[in-house]
């Protein structure tokens, strides 16, 4: 807010100067009170779809695509366990998926739904061997082909490896990393937290069975608390006060409070055998008795992190550079947090091309 010039100015100007400063301020902090409070949510994953493909509350989605596929190569997205996937299609002008259909590409999601109480017995083992394995058979026939394309974002693009390195067809062309976690032997302040010398698992799984979204959320959160309590909204306010379109913080912030239950098993087996074994990198991660080699994987792989990425953090996702026995691999750091890799000005500007450059190349 500007403040008051108060060099040669009468009282009476001065005066009126700070009244109107003042009532600038209550009416930008009514303004932004009303948004927290009473806006409705607005509207979120608008990118036209089908469901091509149900598993119990899992739908696995084919984006509409009026221009026709330029690339014969369809991509599948796989997001984490943790939070819904329409981060990747939030708002139009602001979607990879929208950005990646308008370039000719044939997009499919795997979206995961809500676990409920019903799914707390649901481990990796199912994760990747009912889910994702025949989610790529259906995108494969749905799509003509015998080879496709997969993109992980976060956890789901340790999913995406545990499945690439277990299943050799249909072939995995190209992967994408997208601030996914490989190797857990350094993950910040949550290998602190997660190390199995203070923090109980064990306990903690068998208590709640099903691990409750807000448990999850206010870990994560507090991973950088000043700004997610008190930053996301003092950025909300500025905007209010500066005339500033609040349309993308509306839907990134119902995003961030949008959370789902974390089924206690595969909860169990994520702390246990990634953040306090690192299991991944080691090739000793099970999946119905076999255990998940990295260097099965050989697909062209394209790895992206955010430099200030307290989530996860760049040296969890470049490993699988040379764990892989990849032959075309290309690794590229953005300053940008874990979310600015999908969502912003520097996303939609560098990130989403740079995408769809270097799949178009291999597609």
């Amino acid at each position: 807010m500007k403040k008051p010039f108060l060099h040669n100015e009468s009282a009476a100007d001065v005066g009126m100067e700070l009244q109107q400063s003042y009532d600038r301020l209550l009416d930008t902090t009514r303004k932004w009170v009303d948004i927290i409070n009473f806006d409705p949510l607005p509207e979120t994953g608008m990118t036209p779809k089908d469901i091509v493909w149900r598993k119990n509350k899992s739908r696995l989605y084919r984006y509409v695509n009026h221009k026709g596929y330029k690339y014969r190569t369809p991509l599948l997205m796989i997001y984490a366990l943790i939070n819904k996937a329409y981060i990747l299609d939030l708002r139009p002008g602001m979607s990879l998926v929208e950005y990646l259909v308008d370039q000719g590409f044939d997009v499919y999601l795997l979206d995961w739904g809500e676990f409920d109480w019903e799914d707390r017995d649901l481990s990796f083992n199912q994760i990747i061997a009912d889910y994702v394995y025949r989610a790529v058979y259906k995108v494969c026939q749905f799509s003509n082909v015998n080879e496709l394309s997969i993109l992980g974002y976060c956890m789901g693009g340790t999913i995406a490896t545990m499945y690439a390195a277990l299943y050799s067809q249909p072939q995995i062309k190209n992967m994408i990393y997208v601030a996914a976690p490989i190797d857990f032997g350094d993950a910040g302040l949550s290998s602190i937290w997660l190390k199995a010398s203070v923090f109980d698992v064990d306990k903690v799984t068998d208590t709640f069975s099903l691990i409750p979204k807000d448990f999850i959320d206010l870990g994560l959160k507090m991973l950088n608390p000043v700004n997610n309590f008190v930053a996301t909204y003092t950025r909300l306010w500025k905007s209010i006060d500066e005339g500033v379109s609040v349309e993308a913080w509306k839907a990134l912030n119902k995003w961030v409070d949008d959370n789902i239950h974390f089924p206690g098993k595969a909860y169990r087996e994520w702390v246990k055998y990634l953040y306090q074994d690192n299991a991944l990198v080691k090739d000793e991660f099970i999946i119905q008795g076999r255990r998940v080699v990295l260097s099965n994987i050989d697909a062209s792989l394209l790895v992206l992190t955010g430099k200030t990425d307290h989530i996860v953090l760049p040296q969890q996702s470049t490993p699988i550079l040379d764990l892989s026995s990849s032959q075309d691999k290309t690794s590229l750091q953005y300053p940008v947090g874990h979310g600015g890799l999908v969502f912003g000005s520097r996303a939609r500007n560098e990130v989403y091309p740079t995408i769809a450059e270097w799949l178009a190349q291999r597609s």
